[in-house]
């Protein structure tokens, strides 16, 4: 097992492939761990180091009743990437974590290299009403609530590198980690992507960027994931995977494997017309980026 201690929490962390290769960092949602990215990590070449931490409240990094605003949250991951020594990483959010994600983008940028979000919370926040929180609640005390709600989350499953039985075992685990978060996690996160809104600053993220979204996502909007490409300059596409819900790293690894590994390694020079813009004008943003096609699909 690997731990880092920093000054705000200790870290239990995940890792594969050669410390020396290209630098990729994984943020898991709501109600998850870093185990959720198990079936990608099988996919990936050791040329790309990942690491996927435990964040606060989950797995077996720090709980704690109170830190789980989106802002503390980034603070965290700057001082977990600073004792690892990452820099020049690609950043990649899932859920909730793409609000992290986005935020530590804002407020780190020179130390990401792209930033990809996978079914991420849109830009502008998302909002849980009180019958979602009532229920978030409901699931802290009923594993078979917790269950049900985690399956829902992965419709296409079980993904091809994976027999019945060991997805079955597989899933187990991430039930015992979602139950086992800290009591507080299990609304607070909710409550803080609630209060979290960053279309205004959107102009700002002018690193390439690139979005995801799962066609059968019960979660994340299209409509919100279309509009946090349009807010964002350095993004050039929201691609729809087919047939795939909200956890395309355990519904289908191999796809995302693939598509992240195109990214990062693409030439980022189609990117340097939307940059530039961006750092000329804060207006107008929408009737410039028109013309692009919002949606591909994979």
């Amino acid at each position: 097992m690997r731990f880092v201690q920093t000054s705000r929490m200790i870290f239990h962390y995940r890792t594969h492939g050669d410390a020396d290769g290209v630098p990729l960092l994984l943020l898991h949602g709501s109600h998850a761990s870093s185990r959720w990215w198990e079936p990608f990590f099988a996919i990936l070449p050791d040329s790309i180091f990942a690491v996927a931490p435990d964040l606060r409240g989950c797995g077996q990094s720090s709980h704690s009743e109170s830190g789980y605003e989106i802002a503390d949250q980034a603070a965290d991951v700057a001082e977990f990437a600073e004792a690892l020594a990452l820099s020049e990483f690609d950043l990649v959010g899932h859920g909730s974590g793409g609000a992290i994600a986005t935020e530590y983008a804002l407020r780190y940028r020179e130390h990401v290299h792209s930033l990809i979000l996978v079914d991420s919370v849109p830009i502008e926040g998302a909002f849980t009403p009180l019958q979602g929180l009532q229920l978030l609640s409901q699931m802290r005390a009923d594993r078979t609530l917790l269950r049900q709600a985690l399956a829902a989350l992965m419709p296409s499953v079980p993904p091809p590198t994976m027999t019945r039985p060991e997805f079955d075992a597989f899933f187990d685990l991430l039930v015992d980690d979602a139950a086992e978060m800290a009591s507080a996690a299990f609304t607070a996160l909710a409550e803080a992507v609630g209060r979290w809104n960053r279309l205004e600053e959107a102009q700002r993220l002018t690193l390439p960027t690139l979005l995801m979204l799962g066609a059968e996502d019960i979660i994340v909007e299209r409509d919100a994931a279309t509009r946090s490409l349009l807010a964002i300059p350095g993004a050039a596409n929201l691609e729809i995977l087919r047939g795939i819900g909200h956890s395309p790293m355990i519904e289908s690894p191999v796809v995302l494997a693939e598509r992240i590994i195109d990214f990062i390694t693409e030439d980022f020079d189609s990117f340097e017309e939307a940059r530039e813009y961006a750092e000329e004008s804060d207006s107008d943003t929408d009737k410039d980026r028109a013309d692009l096609d919002p949606l591909t699909f994979a």
